[in-house]
């Protein structure tokens, strides 16, 4: 009755020519019992993108399978079956995308599908977004995180909990007999074996990623929790690179998604990753560190991290000293670099007048650096990024040494 599935990825959007690189598709009956399992890695004949998110080498991928190869097996496999997923859109988008490279358009219809991520905030409405913390609040464990087959069986055993919730027939029954009646096209392939994933290969990690499964779900716009696990994927690196940027904002518009709306919705995501972040009064230098260039990357500010940490421990947190509303403690160092509109000389002045100690190198013990472009690959840029320090715009940079005028009540 119930076709579970997931994605990996190249990226985040098929319109931007990104492809499957493993799908697994766990079946299901009425109950919610596992009937069969299938998985596959693919060949996307092109570069494999985010791999600190999904695990996938390029060498797993040589000998296996194209789209094309496992399109009769997978069409076979999902035919006359609710397609279920967490956050299933985004992998419905990607199926469709890949069948629609090959000449055909099939029956995924995502108002005829089911979603663990929207169901659980209609079962649970104080529920999270992701995947794993939708699991860990079922006690459902996941092995292996972010590989296809891992998150569907989580999701498979996550959807057949939610299951017991309802009366059967389930309220959705009319959808499931619409979707039987549904033909698909005869597509190519054949029943080529598939190629599972290596043990090397591994899933995000990291004290980021495991803060945003504590983020909590945003009922509106009806579009925001889509968007927000975009964001959820790419900050698993903790950072947003200039392509990341193009696919976001690609994302927001292909979602109906307004700037202002997307500039509230970063805006309460640097809050609530600060509030998750606070563990008992302890938050290390490194993590704040972290949080700061999160806020910068999404158009906001270290200090809008002050005022989540505030809230979120009852004013315990303490400030650390900075030279106006946002930036670094004075005599902080600092390195530019870029073709800037200003001349170098111009900015070098300024971060002296302001208390800083600008430096022509990057070293160790540099604090932060102005870049004319935050994605810039200069070799200052880079040399900063192999010593994680914060880079941030020269936008920015003005706002630090010339805080905006607080606005007067009345």
């Amino acid at each position: 009755m119930y076709a579970v599935i997931d994605t990996e990825t190249t990226g985040l959007l098929p319109s931007h020519r990104h492809r499957v690189i493993e799908i697994a598709v766990v079946l299901l009956d009425a109950r919610g019992r596992v009937e069969h399992e299938w998985v596959t890695l693919l060949n996307p004949q092109r570069d494999l993108g985010p791999q600190h998110i999904h695990g996938i080498l390029t060498a797993d991928v040589l000998a296996a399978p194209e789209f094309g190869d496992i399109a009769r097996q997978l069409g076979r496999l999902l035919a006359g079956r609710m397609v279920v997923g967490h956050n299933v859109e985004f992998d419905l988008g990607f199926l469709r995308a890949e069948f629609a490279r090959l000449g055909f358009a099939v029956p995924l219809i995502t108002e005829r599908s089911m979603c663990t991520m929207a169901l659980a905030g209609y079962l649970y409405p104080g529920a999270k977004r992701t995947l794993g913390a939708c699991c860990a609040a079922a006690g459902i464990s996941i092995e292996g995180w972010h590989s296809a087959l891992a998150d569907t069986r989580a999701t498979a055993e996550l959807f057949g909990r939610y299951l017991q919730s309802f009366p059967a027939p389930p309220p959705w029954q009319w959808a499931y007999e619409e979707i039987r009646g549904l033909r698909w096209p005869v597509l190519p392939g054949s029943d080529v074996p598939p190629t599972v994933r290596p043990v090397h290969a591994g899933g995000r990690h990291g004290w980021m990623s495991r803060l945003v499964d504590q983020l909590p779900r945003v009922p509106e716009p009806p579009q925001a929790d889509s968007y927000l696990a975009l964001l959820d994927m790419i900050l698993a690196n903790r950072e947003i690179t200039a392509a990341d940027a193009d696919q976001l904002v690609q994302a927001a518009t292909d979602l109906g998604l307004t700037r202002s709306q997307v500039d509230e919705l970063h805006r309460y995501y640097v809050s609530a990753l600060a509030g998750a972040s606070w563990d008992g009064g302890q938050i290390t230098p490194e993590q704040r560190s972290d949080l700061d260039q999160v806020a910068v990357m999404l158009g906001h500010r270290a200090s809008d991290v002050d005022d989540a940490l505030l809230r979120a421990s009852s004013g315990r947190y303490v400030v650390p000293p900075r030279p106006g509303a946002d930036g670094f403690p004075l005599g902080s160092s600092l390195v530019f670099t870029g073709d800037m509109v200003e001349a170098r000389e111009v900015w070098w002045d300024r971060a002296v007048a302001a208390g800083f100690v600008p430096q022509e190198f990057v070293r160790p013990d540099t604090t932060f650096v102005v870049a004319a472009d935050v994605d810039s690959l200069s070799v200052k840029a880079r040399a900063a990024r192999d010593l994680n320090i914060p880079i941030i715009s020269t936008e920015d940079f003005r706002r630090l040494i010339r805080p905006e005028p607080q606005r007067r009540a009345g």
